[in-house]
């Protein structure tokens, strides 16, 4: 029974999988990586990078608490804004490598 893996849906994870660490919900600190949808709901290129925001009054507010941002460009050029957001802005940087796995593997996706 316990060695099966459970798994959450909450926004700010970027495993899916049910831990503190990877948590969007506990940690006071979170980083996201979604797809890129249009206004009808179809995956385009890119991706969004979702941050809690470092504001003290922005925490309070639910609808601004996190920061997104619409990332277009080519590979390399969002996995080093990626890289910059997490690890050279010292933002959890022990999930700097799992965004970019998630970065590869969304841009995979959507090229096909």
């Amino acid at each position: 029974k316990r060695e099966k893996a459970v798994f959450s849906r909450e926004s700010g994870n970027l495993t899916n999988q049910h831990s503190f660490k990877f948590s969007g919900l506990a940690n006071d600190n979170t980083v996201g990586i979604d797809l890129n949808k249009d206004e009808a709901g179809n995956i385009v290129k890119g991706c969004v990078l979702s941050i809690k925001s470092r504001k003290k009054r922005r925490r309070n507010q639910p609808k601004d608490m996190h920061h997104r941002q619409v990332l277009k460009r080519d590979f390399r050029r969002v996995a080093r804004t990626i890289n910059n957001e997490t690890n050279k802005q010292y933002y959890r940087r022990d999930l700097n490598a799992t965004a970019l796995a998630r970065w590869t593997k969304i841009s995979n996706c959507s090229l096909e």
